[in-house]
């Protein structure tokens, strides 16, 4: 084997080895923060974190459910502070991303209580108090959690996969782009809480997850809109909801992580 390719080999292994440390497979307990009637006061409800973090904005305090942290991988202690992790709950796949603010000793994660009741959506969890749980460190400027989806008829596939056709705002950038490109992802229109905004939204990809059902789709941003959220094309939107309610009422609550594609 040549130099150059032992090298690649382990920058390779490096690398998953770095990936794989940065997430894991654990058992989550939870604890009664009571974070809103807390005024999101991280010195009143003794957080371990507020030594570093209790003089944040409020906006950065209430942004995401909360949860100490003392899983096998990833920082701990102090470096561990104020990071945003991806929860999936393994029997369900329901999922919520959460703000580290404290420390436990279960070997896992200790969830604020109205976080372990959001993934824990077959109640089994709370039945026998505690929930098993994949783990994943995110970028926090790139997630967002509780946002309302509708969604548009864009008829894709009847229009050629035209961004032009369908008059979307990233026409204007992306409209020139490969079939094989326009087509590959379902479409949404994007102006989330969360992330790039205009053209440089345009083009990236999204992982978006009902919090009702856990059910997920990988979307491609090609408009803008005004919402507050995401408004899908209708054939992603129906694809995710999958118990017929995000239909019956116009809208749906969704989780979005910006993706690479």
């Amino acid at each position: 084997m040549s130099r150059l390719s032992i090298c690649l080999l382990v920058l390779l292994c490096a690398f998953a080895a770095k990936t794989a440390a940065q997430s894991a497979n654990v058992r989550a307990t939870y604890h009664f923060y009571n974070p809103a009637q807390n005024g999101w006061d991280l010195y009143r409800v003794s957080a371990y974190c507020s030594t570093w973090d209790g003089n944040q904005p409020l906006e950065w305090r209430q942004r995401y459910g909360w949860t100490a942290f003392c899983g096998p991988a990833g920082p701990r202690g102090r470096d561990s502070c104020g990071r945003c992790l991806r929860v999936t709950n393994t029997g369900t796949q329901a999922q919520a991303t959460v703000r580290i603010v404290d420390q436990c000793s279960n070997g896992g994660l200790d969830l604020d209580e109205a976080v372990f009741k959001q993934i824990d959506t077959d109640g089994q969890g709370y039945a026998r108090g505690n929930l098993n749980v994949n783990y994943e460190f995110v970028n926090s400027a790139q997630t967002a959690s509780n946002v309302r989806a509708t969604y548009h008829y864009y008829y894709p596939e009847q229009n050629g996969w035209d961004l032009y056709k369908v008059s979307a705002y990233c026409s204007t950038w992306k409209g020139n782009q490969p079939l094989e490109w326009r087509r590959k992802y379902g479409w949404t229109a994007f102006c989330g809480p969360v992330g790039p905004r205009g053209p440089d939204s345009c083009g990236r990809c999204l992982r978006v997850t009902n919090t009702a059902t856990g059910a997920q789709a990988t979307v491609r941003i090609v408009d803008q809109c005004s919402n507050g959220g995401l408004d899908l094309d209708d054939g992603v939107f129906k694809q995710l909801d999958t118990n017929g309610q995000g239909y019956a009422r116009g809208n749906m609550i969704v989780n979005y992580a910006f993706v690479n594609c």
